[in-house]
């Protein structure tokens, strides 16, 4: 068979039927030669004879490892009468395969056909029915203008374009009060369950210097608020003067964001829980948490058997601050104290007008 033209097949095959067939994480995956022939000749209508199978086993052990894929002495191995493999440097694990689809699965904006390529990617990870029982599924269709703009706005980052955007409010399903403004384009972010443009407006940037200043132009626009999107000429993009400060300050843009409002400028703050029990400190903080994530932190002297929880949050003045701290202070059997003059001043504000509203609502 060394002459025969399907020969020089047969390698690509087999190191096929071994990344996309075998799987790498244990269990009963493994494969006789008498099985490696069968498929061979199930996929070329020719038998192979076994010592051919043999050398195109170590061809591909030795292109494996002088590739750089492996470490280990072979990638493709004997274990009894059977043939096992390992796992490639930059193969993706059967936990991160899962954790993918399973976050296609739950995003609305995705649409369902590239679970349904993942998991045809990567057949021994995924078994059949795995996509109906394993989460419940929330895409939907999705609409190719939205692709459209978002490639659009991927474009006019990696170019440095500024875009032509036009803005508006959603009313059920109809999108309204749109304006045209113009942007230059910094990063797309996710939050919430939607893409968000961060951007500068080039209206409110005009009379600023390119420097840190430009901060105070920043602006984060939600790309499913967009009717329309269009790319403009270089010579009107606005940028920081280097890329080392646009990352400080997309970076520090971002982190004091909350629910995707941000504030220029980060404050630190103290909260105090007092729960008439452990277990009404922990509900009521949870609650909080589960808004600020990653910017809460525990403070050293609390005294949670007391039912007292104090933690520290360094974050902008948002409005969903007021709205988060609103809720942690309707828990039941739960007082909270807050430590800052300057939003202990705001959050006032914020329980007099929402008293005032429900007052004149009831009326």
């Amino acid at each position: 068979m060394a002459n025969s033209e399907l020969s020089k097949l047969k390698i690509l095959f087999i190191y096929d039927y071994f990344k996309n067939q075998v799987n790498s994480e244990g269990g009963n995956e493994s494969v006789s030669v008498s099985e490696l022939i069968a498929y061979l000749e199930e996929k070329t209508g020719t038998v192979f004879e076994r010592k051919s199978i043999y050398a195109d086993i170590n061809k591909i052990n030795e292109y494996v490892q002088k590739s750089g894929k492996t470490t280990d002495d072979a990638w493709i191995y004997t274990e009894g009468k059977k043939y096992r493999r390992g796992e490639l440097i930059d193969e993706i694990s059967i936990d991160e395969a899962r954790l993918i689809v399973d976050a296609i699965s739950t995003t609305t904006f995705v649409d369902s056909d590239l679970c349904e390529k993942i998991t045809k990617m990567f057949p021994t990870y995924f078994p059949e029915g795995y996509l109906k029982r394993a989460l419940y599924p929330h895409y939907e269709k999705v609409d190719k203008r939205s692709i459209f703009r978002l490639n659009s706005i991927r474009s006019a980052i990696e170019e440095k374009r500024p875009l032509k955007i036009a803005y508006g409010y959603m009313l059920g399903s109809e999108l309204t009060e749109k304006t045209d403004k113009i942007v230059s384009p910094m990063a797309l972010d996710w939050k919430n369950n939607c893409y968000y443009l961060i951007a500068i407006d080039n209206e409110a940037a005009k009379d600023l210097d390119r420097d840190q200043s430009l901060s105070s132009a920043l602006r984060r626009y939600r790309v499913d608020r967009m009717a329309s999107v269009s790319l403009l000429d270089h010579a009107s993009y606005v940028d920081f003067k280097n890329e080392r400060l646009k990352e400080q300050e997309l970076k520090s843009f971002v982190e004091n964001s909350l629910s995707a409002f941000s504030s220029g400028r980060p404050i630190p703050i103290e909260i105090t829980i007092k729960g008439k029990s452990r277990k009404d400190a922990l509900k009521a903080y949870g609650a909080f948490a589960s808004k600020v994530s990653d910017k809460v932190r525990i403070a050293d002297d609390t005294k949670l058997g007391k039912g007292i929880l104090r933690i520290s949050v360094t974050t902008g003045t948002a409005p969903t601050l007021f709205t988060d701290l609103f809720e942690l202070s309707t828990f039941e059997d739960v007082d909270i104290e807050i430590d800052n003059d300057e939003v202990c001043s705001k959050y006032g504000e914020y329980i007099k007008k929402a008293a005032q509203a429900a007052k004149l609502n009831c009326l």
